[in-house]
């Protein structure tokens, strides 16, 4: 036996006191699905990437949230469950029936579901290295980021990281963006001669919001050494950067858009 269930597309957001809410995507018209009793983690997903029309490697984050009597005493502050193996979507569709309207949240695309795991602070693992594991620290994630990206970041145009990579890799690429956003916000514990009050404290939605309004830029010179070199030149068509580097020959690009 199955039961309806509508299908919501967006983004969860959360703001400065921690309360969540779920922004509907403005484009969408609404779906639904009937969820069976015995219905898999891998056949929802699919299911609903049928329904959406959305590709098999496009990242999908499946998620619903309790009714408000069974959220107390925390209310809209209580994380979204998100669904991610058969046990979860059994537990679904066993609360479902004390739900008005069973409704399924879907957020779907990398640059949004990364979004969405960066406000959940989700591991994330890049070659053997695994980050934000239980029990690292802000702290030791900002070191391991640092760490990472070296001495600043390369800023690169969305469009070319799109033709780089497929849209699983953009998903890591687009988390690991806005951790740099949010470390080269923070001051740096080893420079000890500048004043800590002079970096921008940024928190997890102060990010999110840069990230949605622009990026970081070339000409903010915060972001460079004082004896560093940087080129800026005209935009360049797909056909033109071809022309100008030879496939095989290293490059450096630099733009206004997503840090890698």
């Amino acid at each position: 036996m199955g039961r309806l269930v509508k299908l919501v597309l967006g983004l969860w957001t959360k703001n400065s006191t921690g309360d969540w809410s779920f922004e509907v995507t403005s484009c969408y018209h609404g779906e639904t699905i009937i969820i069976n009793n015995n219905e898999t983690f891998d056949s929802l997903v699919e299911l609903i990437r049928i329904r959406l029309n959305l590709g098999i490697l496009t990242p999908v984050a499946l998620t619903y949230q309790l009714t408000d009597w069974m959220l107390v005493p925390d209310g809209t502050k209580t994380l979204p469950i998100t669904l991610s193996c058969d046990k979860d979507v059994e537990i679904l569709t066993s609360v479902r029936d004390y739900m008005s309207e069973a409704v399924l949240y879907v957020t779907s695309g990398p640059e949004l579901v990364a979004k969405y795991e960066f406000l959940l602070r989700s591991p994330f693992t890049i070659g053997d290295t695994t980050y934000l594991e239980e029990g690292v620290s802000e702290a030791q994630h900002r070191q391991a980021i640092l760490d990472l990206v070296g001495g600043h970041p390369i800023v690169c145009s969305k469009h070319i990281l799109e033709i780089m990579f497929n849209e699983p890799q953009l998903l890591i690429v687009f988390h690991v963006a806005l951790d740099i956003e949010m470390v080269h916000g923070l001051p740096n514990d080893d420079v000890q001669a500048q004043n800590a009050t002079e970096f921008p404290r940024l928190t997890v939605d102060d990010v999110i919001s840069m990230a949605e309004a622009g990026t970081i830029s070339p000409e903010e010179e915060f972001y460079y050494a004082e004896n560093d070199e940087v080129l800026y030149g005209e935009p360049m068509t797909i056909e033109e950067l071809q022309y100008a580097i030879p496939i095989g020959q290293p490059a450096s690009l630099l733009n206004h858009s997503t840090p890698l």
